[in-house]
């Protein structure tokens, strides 16, 4: 971070408000120099510390007027910070009896020139503090102070302190602004990833007649690197995918945005699921590569016949509970790989049927992977036995009481991202 882009009128935004804290800091101090000087003790101030709590007060009174106006005086910190510097040094000569105390305003001073200027601007400004200090003491002596007896002085009241001042709190101040800026590119990387994803899921299912659609979507973080998807492809068919990609943030979510759209180009072409997943396996590997991948479930269904086509490209097998009960479930799983893992995948395709109050229920893995606080996982066992009491339920009360259950039995909320979607053939 340069020096002079802490300054007003340099790149610094210009809310920052330390001006009016340093400003108010500034009139209680020249109010208890004007009212209260010595501990309490009533006496005339003196006529320095008149001339720069005066001086302090015009400058401090047109800073207000200024702000109210919403603007910034010409060269207002390094104003600010000679004002100081005289307002303290002023207090030094009009009471040399307190210069062990008024010497440690100048620490104030530098640590204030720090965060405003960084490293160049708070050592040159505890250079010209301890110039000050030298100059009200060579005034106070009548200008009869050896070099010897400057630096006597200079050591005997810690003037090296304030270098040293300077150097480190410059440094803490520089390393907070880095933190600062690191965590507002991660906040618009955030805020970029969630506009990625609301616009890849859709607002709304779409109508299919003679079933029921559900989905409910838990995010882990501030964004997911889960997917679903419910396109009617044609008349009287409607593909169904539900992803996992590894990654999050905007890095992950890249990720996610080009598995979409292979998956919505390819199925918008009327490809069959194995098919489906080939092309976005072509067309992800590379990117994937190395460290990367998605699992897939990829069902295409025919609403007239309910006729259920997939290719699961290791996912967590759907369950297609017969009847909407857990007495006959069927596992929807294709034993290939996941997406982008291997060049020659092989995927393949199975079909079963969909009969009348069958429900189908895919999940992302943060379902069965839900852990307890004593380390138990939630699996296959906990999601068919939160099913099972529910025979009959609709298709929202399924995805809806599935993700309560996984909740509570997490006692908190969820370590990864879950996705509990849900189709229910009516009778």
């Amino acid at each position: 971070m340069a020096d002079d882009a802490l300054k007003p009128g340099g790149t610094r935004d210009r809310g920052d408000d330390s001006d009016v804290f340093v400003a108010l800091v500034r009139s209680a101090i020249i109010i208890a120099l004007v009212l209260l000087p010595s501990l309490g003790m009533l006496r005339q101030t003196p006529r320095i510390v008149q001339f720069a709590a005066v001086v302090a007060a015009v400058y401090t009174l047109a800073l207000f007027v200024s702000r109210l106006a919403g603007r910034w005086l010409p060269l207002q910190r390094p104003l600010a910070t000679g004002v100081d510097l005289l307002l303290c040094t002023a207090a030094i000569i009009g009471w040399p009896d307190q210069t062990q105390v008024l010497f440690q305003v100048y620490y104030i001073v530098v640590i204030v020139a720090a965060m405003w200027f960084g490293r160049r601007g708070a050592v040159i400004t505890a250079a010209m503090a301890m110039a000050s200090f030298v100059a009200a003491e060579q005034y106070l002596a009548r200008a009869e102070l050896s070099s010897l007896e400057v630096l006597k002085l200079l050591l005997f009241y810690g003037a090296p302190v304030l270098l040293i001042l300077a150097l480190v709190s410059s440094y803490v101040l520089r390393a907070r602004e880095r933190e600062r800026a690191r965590g507002l590119r991660l906040a618009h990387e955030l805020q970029l990833a969630r506009t990625m994803q609301h616009d890849m899921l859709p607002e709304e299912l779409p109508e299919a007649e003679g079933y029921e659609l559900a989905v409910r979507l838990e995010v882990a973080r501030e964004v997911s690197g889960d997917l679903y998807g419910f396109l009617p492809v044609t008349e009287g068919t409607m593909l169904v995918w539900v992803a996992d990609v590894a990654g999050k943030s905007v890095h992950g979510m890249m990720h996610v945005s080009m598995l979409y759209s292979h998956l919505r180009a390819a199925a918008l072409e009327g490809l069959a699921p194995a098919a489906i997943a080939d092309r976005v396996n072509r067309g992800c590997y590379d990117a994937l590569q190395p460290s990367s991948f998605a699992s897939v479930f990829i069902t295409q269904l025919h609403l007239v016949t309910g006729r259920l086509t997939y290719t699961n490209c290791g996912h967590p097998p759907p369950l297609l509970l017969r009847g909407g009960t857990t007495d006959d479930v069927l596992r929807l799983y294709t034993n290939t790989p996941l997406v982008g893992v291997t060049t020659e995948p092989g995927y393949l395709q199975l079909s079963t049927q969909m009969r009348p109050g069958d429900v189908l229920v895919s999940t992302t893995d943060g379902v069965q992977e839900a852990r307890a606080p004593d380390g138990r996982m939630f699996e296959d066992e906990g999601l068919i036995e939160a099913l099972s009491r529910m025979p009959g339920a609709s298709a929202a009360e399924v995805a809806t009481e599935v993700v309560r259950t996984v909740r509570e039995f997490s006692r908190g909320p969820l370590r990864d991202d879950a996705i509990v979607a849900v189709v229910r053939r009516v009778g």
